[in-house]
């Protein structure tokens, strides 16, 4: 074989080894108190996350720097919210695949749950977290379609979540 013939192959066996591996991606998630009026009545008294087949914790992927400390720093200002968590990781995504489950959590501020990202011909996030700080669990569970680097806003009345996807 020629040495553009060697060369073409491990290219190949390159590209398709990146491809096969997937996408990296830095996702970057604030959680935080509120108490907005509401009407709701709020009855949840046992967890009730649907945890995927494989999750694994926070810790099993590298660290990220964390551009969002900006909003960090208001939402600690402010006397509306109170900020529970921050965390930013990598995380690679397969084309057409769902991402492994990350475990969010926090012991002392009460919050468990999984986020993960769904590659296809869109990118969607999928989350399902809880945060329990009295008696009732207030769950935010939902499945999003999002553009990469822009900031997401998911909210009930109890707790938000503050999510960014960018490419890594």
């Amino acid at each position: 074989m020629s040495i553009k013939g060697l060369m073409g192959v491990l290219l190949l066996l390159f590209v398709v080894n990146g491809y096969a591996a997937g996408r990296a991606y830095k996702i970057e998630l604030i959680v935080f108190a509120q108490h907005s009026a509401t009407n709701e009545v709020f009855d949840q008294y046992q967890s009730q996350i649907r945890w995927p087949a494989t999750v694994q914790p926070l810790s099993a992927y590298a660290p990220a720097g964390k551009s969002l400390a900006g909003i960090w720093s208001r939402l600690q200002a402010s006397s509306a919210y109170r900020p529970l968590l921050h965390a930013a990781w990598i995380q690679r995504v397969g084309a057409n695949r769902v991402g492994t489950a990350v475990r969010i959590q926090s012991a002392v501020h009460h919050i468990k749950g999984f986020f993960r990202i769904q590659r296809g011909n869109l990118l969607h996030l999928i989350t399902d977290i809880e945060y329990r700080p009295d008696d009732v669990i207030y769950r935010i569970q939902e499945k999003r379609r999002f553009k990469l680097n822009e900031i997401h806003y998911l909210d009930h009345p109890r707790f938000g979540l503050i999510i960014r996807v960018s490419p890594r």
